[in-house]
């Protein structure tokens, strides 16, 4: 008979893993760093979850699993005691929206999901676990609640995903000295403080260990109770003992509830990849996406490697046929470079539909850095591919199509510069969802079930920025080609959508057309004078230096100015001055507190300076050299259209939008940037855009008249909130009402303008009063696109720009504040951006039709800068100012002051 059980084994138990799911929400919730998508929904207990979720599927690939939940409501275990739980805070707001989707997870990922009415997760499991023991089965709990490590026995052990920990009956036993069916005994003398179980008060868990090792059980316990020595123990044994039987009712698992006894029900299947896509792609798990459910790859047998002369002429001659009168022409180009005034042009992929694909190879090179045989030249493309690129009535489709733009303008004997309508993908996405966290190709091609080839999987791991002029043509081929296909398939997907919601007119007619304006400028750069940044290093350096020897001084000794905490003990502990708000790392010396210490001690003072002079150094003065082009001399900084939600252009490499004005330092700083010889620096600046936007929106009298009759909008504010004769008016009373103008389109409160200014709440309130008194147009702005962002949930600028606000409707009063001011302020500030960009796609068009030698060189917030030889001053500064005030007609007029100098310094 032994040889035959050998013969015949015994078949492996089925195994069950049952996942604590509320445990793990609560877990993955403090265990992730607050995140949310575009749309301001949380999902960072959702991200967590799932990734617990992906682990297990993973690491144990279960052939049975289920997804246990506790329920919303109150549970059997309230009938017992009132008070259980009673301790517990309520769900934290912003995780509330989260449960639903974690459940949508769990139900995409086609698996079990347990829950019902009157009970908690640790029930379900409980029963559960106890019907497929009783079915042969074996249980693995995924938990790290300790209540339920009273289940654990020879078929059910309990694993902990987040410390990798698995519990059997000989762990449990180490751990607690106890084995797991002493545990309900053990836990009820001991109590949770958690879930508001009392258990026997001063009994601890070495004690609890002691007392059930002697007398196994509590009813073995309570029936010798008079053996025991007498002691304050002993009393509160017999005082607690309803207690002690009551908290083992509260911590003992309901077994029998009713749960799924088929086996079949617990196996583990396919997810549901469309749903799961979806619902991925909505909560933008972009990483999880990828590895979850594969896109299908893109196939390559329309894609064409063009390699001669001959075949790039078959080529344009068959596309000037397909594309005859009408049509969309796409195109992506491969560089040695992320730079384009420092790549090299290496293919250009083209694409008319998703049929087919060709790729142009040109610059691919051997290991040695030879130009590899049988290509195109450069000379080639530009000579044969020019003119369908330059077609003015051919739709031009790319993705970040500013770089191809450059790349090819940038090209030999002038370049290539596309015309045409010229429709950026990137930025559909990004006016589609302008709160996205990424654009990048890949991963939107991921959302519409499309998978394109890694760039490091091309290049096979190679780093350097010129790696792709070392992969061959025929590779090179198909991942461009790739490119071309995907950008195709995007612009198909948000067209429609772009039309929808009304903002096909601002893709196409501003942010594309704006495209030439951007690269133009990118190219041209802004001249930079490298002595006097050097001078300024210098100088700032040496100051710095004073006052650290200041600091010191008064400080009465040397310490780490940089240090938070060490400026901190200075500042409170030593010096005794008032502590501000309080931090995880202890009382907070930001820019705020600082300043409200300076009017009490001139240490504050000092290190305000300090840190000022230390930005400006390290920020501009010092960072700017490091961008000088040794071939230019110039700065050449990048503008990127998707920056901001409200649709201002920001600037990257170095950013120059935020050049310093207001100091004397910040003016110096401005004065490096120069004009070369022969020229000047015209800046044209948008007077009180913002007020005038907030005119026009509000239709209030008084502000319209303001600016009709070429008032001084901050005078005549200051003359109604002080209530005085504008000529009795003073410059602190029109400091204060021009914080007043332009904090109102911010949403600032009473509390805010207090802080700017200094003065008590209460006067901060009555101002704010007044202006609305004498702007009752404002306020009913005010309330109306509020009422107006309630009900649909977004803004919009006068253009159809649009700016989701997710949280405009929810109970938490700071993240509610917080989308009312954007509520408010978007329709200005975006306005305000609309017509600055309308104004520069104008004026560089005037100076191309002018055949102007001026150039546009920056955009700064509501200024433009442009270089102008002296002899087109006059003439340059007139059809600027002409053309900016009339871009757009509003119901006050638009106002530009110009200033010409060497620099960008103002004097102010």
């Amino acid at each position: 008979m032994s040889q035959q059980r050998e013969l015949f084994p015994v078949p492996r138990k089925k195994e069950v893993y049952l996942i604590d799911g509320s445990a793990y929400i609560y877990r993955a919730y403090h265990a992730i760093r607050p995140l949310t998508n575009s749309n301001g929904l949380p999902t960072h207990a959702v991200y967590g979850f799932t990734t617990i979720l992906r682990r297990l599927l993973r690491e144990k690939e279960p052939e049975h699993l289920a997804v246990a939940f506790d329920t919303r409501g109150p549970v059997f275990r309230h009938t017992i005691s009132a008070e259980y739980k009673a301790n517990r805070p309520p769900m934290p707001e912003d995780l509330v929206p989260q449960i639903p989707y974690i459940h949508k997870i769990v139900d995409a990922y086609n698996l079990l999901s347990m829950s019902a009415d009157n009970l908690e997760a640790d029930d379900l499991i409980a029963s559960a676990a106890q019907l497929l023991v009783e079915q042969g089965c074996k249980v693995v709990i995924v938990s790290g609640d300790k209540d339920l490590l009273q289940l654990v026995s020879e078929d059910i052990t309990m694993w902990d995903p987040m410390h990798d920990r698995l519990m059997d009956a000989a762990a449990v036993e180490e751990k607690y000295g106890l084995g797991p069916k002493q545990l309900l005994d053990y836990f009820a003398l001991v109590g949770d403080s958690s879930d508001n179980i009392s258990g026997v008060p001063g009994v601890g868990p070495k004690t609890a260990q002691k007392l059930l090792a002697e007398y196994t059980t509590l009813e073995g316990l309570y029936e010798q109770i008079d053996g025991l020595k007498k002691s304050k123990m002993k009393e509160r044994l017999i005082a607690h003992k309803k207690d002690a039987f009551l908290s083992r009712d509260l911590v003992r698992l309901e077994e029998k509830a009713e749960v799924a006894a088929d086996l079949q029900a617990y196996q583990v299947v396919e997810a549901d990849p469309d749903t799961l896509r979806d619902l991925l792609t909505e909560l933008e798990f972009f990483t999880l996406l990828k590895s979850e459910v594969p896109a299908a790859k893109v196939a390559t047998e329309g894609f064409v490697l063009v390699r001669q002369r001959e075949e790039l002429e078959q080529l344009v001659e068959l596309l000037g046929k397909q594309l005859q009168g009408a049509g969309q022409l796409v195109l992506d180009t491969e560089t040695t470079s992320l730079d384009p005034l420092q790549a090299e042009l290496v293919g250009v992929s083209l694409c008319t539909e998703t049929k087919q694909a060709w790729y142009l190879a040109c610059g691919h090179r051997d290991s040695e850095g030879e130009l590899l045989p049988d290509q195109l030249t450069v000379q080639d493309i530009v000579d044969l591919l020019g003119p369908l690129l330059t077609d003015p009535d051919l739709a031009k489709i790319g993705h970040n199509l500013k770089y191809d733009y450059a790349i090819l303008a940038a090209l030999q004997n002038g370049g290539i510069r596309l015309a045409g309508p010229l429709y950026d993908t990137m930025l559909g996405a990004w006016l589609l969802e302008p709160g996205r966290r990424s654009y990048k190709l890949d991963d939107l091609c991921q959302e519409i079930d499309l998978k394109l080839t890694p760039f490091s999987e091309v290049v096979d791991g190679d780093k350097s920025s010129d790696a792709f002029c070392r992969v061959a043509p025929d590779i090179a081929k198909n991942y461009s080609c790739e490119d071309v296909f995907g950008s195709l398939r995007l612009f198909e997907e948000q067209r429609p959508e772009l039309e929808k919601q009304e903002l096909w007119t601002l893709f196409s007619e501003v942010e594309g057309a704006l495209i030439p304006v951007l690269a133009a400028m990118e190219e041209t750069g802004i001249l930079l004078d490298k002595e006097v940044l050097q001078g300024l290093t210098k100088e700032f350096g040496a100051r710095m230096d004073e006052l650290e020897q200041e600091i010191y001084a008064l400080a009465g000794h040397a310490f780490n100015i940089n240090s938070s905490q060490q400026l901190a003990e200075v500042l409170f502990d030593e010096l005794g001055l008032p502590k501000g708000r309080k931090t995880k790392t202890g009382y907070s010396t930001d820019v705020k507190v600082l300043e409200k210490l300076s009017h009490k001690h001139e240490l504050p003072a000092r290190i305000l300076r300090f840190r000022n002079l230390a930005k400006l150094k390290s920020t501009y003065v010092d960072k700017l050299q490091t961008h000088i082009s040794p071939v230019t001399g110039r700065v050449h900084s990048s503008f990127n259209q998707w920056g901001t939600a409200t649709g201002r252009l920001s600037s990257s490499n170095p950013n120059l939008q935020n050049i310093p004005i207001r100091t004397e330092e910040g003016r110096r700083i401005r004065s490096a940037f120069i004009a070369p010889p022969g020229s000047l620096l015209l800046s044209a600046d948008y007077s009180q855009i913002d007020l005038r936007v907030l005119a026009h929106y509000s239709q209030d009298q008084a502000l319209l008249e303001a600016f009709r009759g070429q008032g001084d909008i901050h005078s005549q504010t200051a003359a109604e909130i002080f209530q005085v004769a504008p000529q009795l008016l003073t410059g602190e009373m029109r400091r204060v009402a021009k914080s007043i103008n332009f904090g109102i389109v911010y949403g600032m409160s009473a509390f805010g303008l207090s802080a700017q200014l200094g003065i008590s709440r209460k006067d901060a309130q009555t101002f704010i009063d007044r202006y609305f008194v004498h702007y009752p147009g404002i306020q009913q702005f005010m309330d109306d696109i509020m009422d107006q962002a309630r009900a649909d949930g977004y803004v919009t600028t006068l253009l159809g720009r649009r700016r989701q606000l997710p949280e405009i409707n929810v109970s938490n009063r700071n993240r509610r504040q917080f989308a009312e001011r954007m509520a408010i302020n978007t329709p200005i500030q975006g306005t305000a951006s609309d017509i600055i960009k309308l104004a520069m796609i104008k004026v560089h068009e005037e100076l191309l039709t002018q055949k102007a030698q001026a150039k546009l060189l920056l955009q700064i917030h509501d200024e433009l800068v442009l270089e102008v030889p002296e002899d087109e001053q006059e003439s340059v500064a007139a059809m600027v100012k002409a053309t900016m005030e009339s871009v757009m007609k509003l119901d006050v007029p638009l106002k530009v002051n110009t200033e010409v100098g060497p620099s960008l310094d103002k004097g102010e």
